[in-house]
């Protein structure tokens, strides 16, 4: 008798049910939504920022690289030089030494120990 009772109860009140249940989701999946939003605007704002760094070192390699370029110009290699009190070279002054070449097969005498 209890067990029909609480059926009648259940089945009378099951559309409050549904529709609590149906509530509690749709917040449930509201919040997950809101959380999901909040997650990719921060991953935006890291992508932006990375970006930026980027751009910022692409700018300091192209910088560097023309300091590079100038600084290997002979004429500013000449001055340089003659700043600290160095004279050019000339071919009076400049000593070329030419490497010994080396035998690409060394053989061994008799009676070395190896």
């Amino acid at each position: 008798m209890v067990r029909l009772e609480l059926m009648r109860r259940i089945r009378q009140n099951a559309n409050i049910i549904i529709i609590a249940l149906l509530t509690v989701t749709l917040v449930w999946l509201a919040l997950i939504i809101v959380n999901n939003q909040y997650k990719v605007r921060a991953l935006i704002s890291d992508i932006e920022q990375e970006q930026e760094l980027s751009r910022r070192l692409l700018d300091e390699q192209r910088e560097i690289n023309i300091e590079l370029a100038k600084v290997t110009l002979p004429g500013y290699i000449a001055s340089g030089a003659k700043e600290m009190g160095l004279e050019l070279a000339r071919n009076e002054n400049t000593v070329i030494l030419q490497p010994k070449p080396v035998p690409r097969f060394v053989t061994r005498k008799e009676g070395d120990p190896s």
